[in-house]
């Protein structure tokens, strides 16, 4: 059985983009970091939470 995808959800302070990271990724040195800027974002979300709901982050790009 599985659970799915698990992500972690950033908005780039500089830009203001909106990004997720799946946690497979978390070891990789750019996790997190803003695609286009390569800053790291700000921290908003992770899909374990259900009361977020994943309807918040449906605009969040897939890195």
């Amino acid at each position: 059985m599985t659970w799915g995808t698990y992500y972690f959800f950033y908005e780039c302070p500089n830009c203001g983009k909106k990004y997720r990271y799946e946690l497979e990724g978390a070891s990789e040195e750019s996790f997190g970091l803003c695609p286009d800027c390569k800053v790291m974002g700000t921290f908003v979300g992770e899909t374990k939470d259900n009361k977020q709901g994943e309807d918040r982050f449906v605009d969040y790009e897939f890195v």
